[in-house]
């Protein structure tokens, strides 16, 4: 995790077209074996080699020693010595044999729990338990105690934490740590430190986990995945932005006790690795903004700002363009309440054409406007200057295959919880029922999705995050029809996605271009963005 480091640094299964009565996750391990093992988010490259493994984490994980010197059974004393208070603390351990998650090689191995100690660099002293003179000593430069994780929640909000002290490595890099195991749905997070002038680029910033694996760096190619925006004062530091997927199909794929379950502490029953994605530590290797690195030890005190939106915050997107033509009609609703309100927010980089009648209930965002006829937009117009990225998307490995669902009359069922794959969507006359009661269902369509007639998609349970459709394809997805309802979201952003008839559509809609017409009318939920 220092500077120096990170510088070297068969055919699918077809579902009839009956009812789909899919029990959770059961029939996992039963799905098309086109896919590739470890389907469960762990397709990680795995950490390098090293004395100590991770060479940062906080009090309370553990830390894996490794010397050619360590037999098995044998107790040693690891003396961990701060290398900037002299402040010690000794901690015992027996020598095991285990895999290794570096190479899967059955080495011996010291594990041992990092015990309570200042923030920084930090030399670890390794001897025999009935000995003073140590057999192997790691340099405070090759690991460093990081501060006790920060519980991020799921819901949608601000979090402050005032007297904030992150870590500082021996060559400046600095560490905080974060505990998103409360986080199962896709999240952007914004995050700045207030008092703490800290300066850094995209090649700047790396996600580690607790294990050592390296879950993410900020300056992969990948639009949408991170922005960082510099600060306005000498006071603060710049402010980063991260997105990260949904993590409903991760659990749910190590729930179900099959090919995923974890054996030796770090390793599925099907040989491949698991993976950590809760216990990270997000390294900073940046400067102050006088241009000095950061003092190794425990910062200065300040009030890290943690920002939390759902993937769909900013209403109905059209990230290219959104055209609202005829009678379409856009508001928004929030759960409980009786009505709907005029926070109807619609978001494009490109143009927001408006004809006819149409009417937006609330604000919309747009690089240019174009209206015509007697539309409306009843909150206020903001010019878009710098463009709105987003997520990019791809089918999770791994997952149960539906195969192409078609309704023409009879009600056929999902029940969940359960990510699956399906190669088309299509609800005609009659009702596709998702069973979200107990779960959320997550559907990730490769092919296309579209409503048409007096098909219907109904839910057990209205709130919109429960029931999720991505749509990874560029096909066109068209929701038209007299009488359909649909609630959830849709994120689709390489698709153009056009809502027609008389249908009413609830959630949040994100699509690569959005058309709505004739008298189709679309809810957004306003919880969606913490309201």
């Amino acid at each position: 995790m220092t500077r120096s480091m990170r510088e070297s640094a068969a055919a699918p299964v077809a579902t009839p077209r009956r009812t789909l009565l899919i029990a959770a996750f059961f029939l996992a391990a039963l799905a098309a074996p086109h896919r590739a093992p470890a389907g469960c988010g762990c397709q990680k490259a795995p950490p390098d080699a090293a004395s100590v493994r991770p060479n940062a984490t906080y009090a309370g994980t553990q830390v894996t020693l490794f010397s050619p010197s360590f037999q098995v059974g044998q107790v040693y004393a690891v003396d961990f010595i701060s290398g900037t208070t002299s402040a010690t603390a000794t901690v015992t351990g027996t020598i095991v044999s285990r895999r290794d998650i570096a190479d899967g090689v059955t080495k011996p191995q010291l594990v041992v729990t990092v015990p309570s100690l200042p923030l920084g660099p930090t030399q670890l002293k390794v001897r025999l338990s009935n000995l003073t003179t140590p057999m192997m000593v790691i340099a405070d430069s090759a690991f460093t105690v990081a501060p006790a994780p920060i519980a991020v929640p799921q819901t949608v909000g601000s979090g402050n934490y005032g007297a904030y002290r992150a870590a500082v490595g021996r060559d400046g890099t600095v560490y905080i740590g974060l505990d998103m195991s409360a986080v199962r749905q896709p999240r952007v997070f914004r995050a700045q430190a207030k008092g703490y002038a800290l300066r850094f680029g995209s090649d700047d910033v790396a996600f580690y986990n607790i294990q050592g694996f390296l879950m993410q760096l900020l300056n992969a190619k990948m639009p949408g995945l991170f922005s960082i925006a510099s600060a306005n004062s000498n006071v603060d530091s710049d402010i980063l932005g991260y997105s990260r997927h949904e993590f409903n199909t991760f659990y749910l794929q190590h729930g179900e006790r099959q090919a995923h379950q974890v054996i030796d502490g770090a390793w599925h029953s099907d040989g491949t690795r698991h993976v950590d994605h809760d216990h990270l530590v997000l390294a900073l290797s940046g400067t102050l903004a006088n241009g000095s690195l950061p003092t190794p030890g425990a910062t200065p005190p300040f009030t890290l700002v943690f920002d939390r939106y759902s993937l769909f915050y900013q209403g109905l997107v059209g990230i290219d363009k959104v055209a609202f033509t005829s009678q379409s009609y856009a508001d928004s609703y929030a759960p409980g309440s009786p009505g709907f309100q005029s926070k109807a927010d619609v978001l494009t980089n490109g143009t927001l054409s408006m004809s006819g009648s149409a009417v937006i209930n609330g604000n919309a965002t747009a690089n240019k406007y174009n209206l015509s006829g007697s539309t409306r937009i009843t909150g206020t117009r903001t010019v878009q200057t710098t463009p709105a990225t987003f997520m990019p998307l791809n089918t999770p490995v791994g997952l149960p295959y539906l195969g192409a669902i078609t309704v023409d009359g009879p009600t056929q069922t999902i029940t969940g919880p359960g990510s699956f794959e399906v190669s088309k969507l299509e609800v005609n006359d009659g009702e596709l029922f998702i069973d979200n009661s107990a779960g959320p269902v997550t559907l990730y369509v490769t092919d296309e999705m579209t409503m048409s007639g007096s098909g219907v998609i109904q839910v057990a349970d209205p709130d919109p995050e429960k029931f999720a459709v991505y749509v990874t394809s560029t096909n066109q997805i068209s929701l038209t029809g007299g009488g359909n309802t649909f609630t959830g979201v849709v994120y689709a952003p390489n698709a153009v996605l056009t809502i027609t008839g008389a249908g009413h559509f609830y959630g949040s809609l994100v699509a690569k271009e959005l058309k709505a017409n004739n008298q189709g009318v679309y809810h957004y939920d306003s919880a969606l963005r913490g309201q």
